[in-house]
Order: C-alpha cells, then structure tokens, then sequence
C-alpha cells in the first residue's frame, strides 16, 4: 500500500497544487479556463497522438487486454443507460452523470503507471488509451446529442459534433499513423513531440484548479450514485470483463485500474459546450477527484501488486 501512494503522490500532489494556486488568486479561474481549453484542442491531442503512435507493444500481444477493457467501458455506459428513466425530462443532467461514470482521467494512471505496473503495464495503457478515449468520447458525444440542451437532431450534426471533437480526430489520426507503421511526417511529428510532454502536467493542474467544492457540497444522490459507480464498481466491471476475454491476473488488474480513475476533467468541457448540466459535472468531477485520494490507492493496492 505504501508503495502504491507513493506512486501516486506526485499525481495527487499537482491536483492539490492547482487548486491551491486558484484558490490563492495566484492564477485566476478565467486563466485557468483558457489554459485547459488551450489543452483541450491543442495539447491534449498532440499528447495522444503521441502516446498513440509511440506504444511500445504490439497489436496481438495486448488484444485480450484491448477487448476487454473496451467490453468494460461499454458495459459501463450500459449500466448508466439503464438509468436514464430516473432523470426523467432532465436530459442534461443525465449527459453529466453519463459522462461522471464513463470518462476516466487517464493522465492521473499514466503518470503513475510505470511505479505502479512496470514498462509492461504502462506500454498496455498507452496502447489502449486511444482506442478507449476514441470509444468514450464518440459514447459521451452521442449521448449529449441525444438528450443535452442543445439537442442534435439530425444525423449529419451528430456526426459533424463526433468528427469535429478534438479527441476525436487525434485519436484516429494516431491510430491511422500506427496502422500505417508508425509514420512520421518532417515538422509535424517532431513538433507534437515537444508539446505532448507538456500536455499530462496541465492537465492534472487544471484539474485541481477546476475543483468545484461548493457545487460538490449541494451535492444529492446524483452525484453520490455517479461517484460510486465510478469509484467503487468501475474497477470490478473492468476487471471481471478483462477476465471474461482471457487476461490473466495482472492484466486483468492493470484494466481495473483504468476504471479507478476519477472522471476527466474534459467532461466538464463537452457538458458546456453541447448543453449539458456543467454544474453537476463540475460537482461529479470535484467528488469523484477528491474521493479518489482515498479509493485508487485502496483498490489499486488490492488489485495490482507492483512489479518485483
């Protein structure tokens, strides 16, 4: 257990520094806003392109790990589906609690990944990050067409919203470019690869900056049943369908792992700009953030013995 906090820590220790920098008034929230949206479209896909492209693994190596914690993720919209009759006419507020229990931080596994799992676990989760960002953002994009403020109601703006999303697009360049052995283009290749360094420290700083602890204590049973989910029954949903598709053991608690993380902090982005409830987002967020100080190292202690 000590070990896994301390892998941990300095993933922990950049969230609780960005809140303390914005609450201090060091940097203001509308800075803070304007640099996450800069990394929402610029170095946020240049990191996963980047992740993408350089996942040390091969294809068939790591497909039973890939099936299933896609199975997993799927299952898990499956479940938050399931529940769309208790929103009744709040369509906006089910997108966020959708988005609460299927979007996961990966920056927070990845930064501590090679502490927590070795070279072969972090090399199986940036494999997979792509295609599961690609499956989640296309499942949330979806949904909040379907029943966010602004409602989409033809196909064609259902798929402009899915195509034009920058997670999107960086997810399947990268996939092409791997598909097509790993292309590198002159500029382009070397440029992204100063910026995606720079993308998994801004992100966790604007996730701690973002924490909204006065909407997370209006609270309710929404977001106490979406911190749930995603904290607490997330990790086993994970785990079981890794299981279910032959991963062994390890692999399978290195999928658990994608499920203990806390919602993305992106949510919060997409909820706002396609009509989502953005307060409720911010309050899923900020709990589920500030729980997972307590349930990752827990979960991943059980789950994932470190290497050695």
């Amino acid at each position: 257990m000590n070990a896994v906090l301390e892998a941990l820590a300095p993933v922990f220790a950049l969230i609780t520094l960005g809140w303390a920098v914005r609450a201090s008034g060091l940097v203001s929230s509308a800075a803070f806003a304007a640099v996450n949206r800069f990394g929402y479209f610029v170095l946020y896909p240049a990191f996963l392109f980047i992740t993408i492209t350089g996942a040390q693994i091969a294809f068939g190596e790591a497909a039973t790990f890939l099936a299933g914690a896609m199975a997993g993720f799927v299952a898990m919209a499956l479940l938050a589906l399931s529940m769309v009759f208790v929103f009744g006419a709040d369509g906006p507020s089910f997108t966020s609690f959708f988005q609460g229990i299927t979007r996961w931080n990966g920056f927070a596994l990845l930064a501590a990944a090679p502490s927590l799992y070795g070279p072969k676990g972090a090399a199986y989760i940036a494999f997979v990050f792509g295609p599961i960002v690609l499956l989640v953002n296309l499942m949330c994009v979806a949904v909040l067409a379907r029943w966010g403020a602004n409602e989409v109601t033809s196909r064609q703006a259902l798929l402009g919203k899915i195509v034009g999303n920058p997670l999107v697009i960086a997810c399947a360049a990268g996939l092409l470019a791997r598909a097509a052995g790993g292309l590198a283009l002159p500029v382009v290749t070397p440029t992204l690869n100063l910026l995606a360094p720079a993308a998994m420290p801004v992100a966790l700083l604007c996730v701690g900056a973002g924490l909204d602890l006065s909407a997370a204590r209006r609270g309710g049973g929404k977001i106490a049943a979406a911190t749930t989910l995603k904290l607490l029954v997330g990790p086993f949903v994970l785990w079981a369908a890794a299981r279910a598709f032959g991963a062994d053991l390890e692999t399978a608690a290195i999928a658990a792992g994608l499920g203990a993380t806390p919602t993305a902090a992106a949510a919060y982005t997409l909820a706002r700009e396609m009509g989502g409830n953005a307060e409720l987002m911010a309050a899923i967020i900020t709990v589920t953030t500030l729980a997972s100080f307590v349930t990752m190292p827990l979960l991943l202690g059980l789950l994932a013995p470190l290497p050695g």
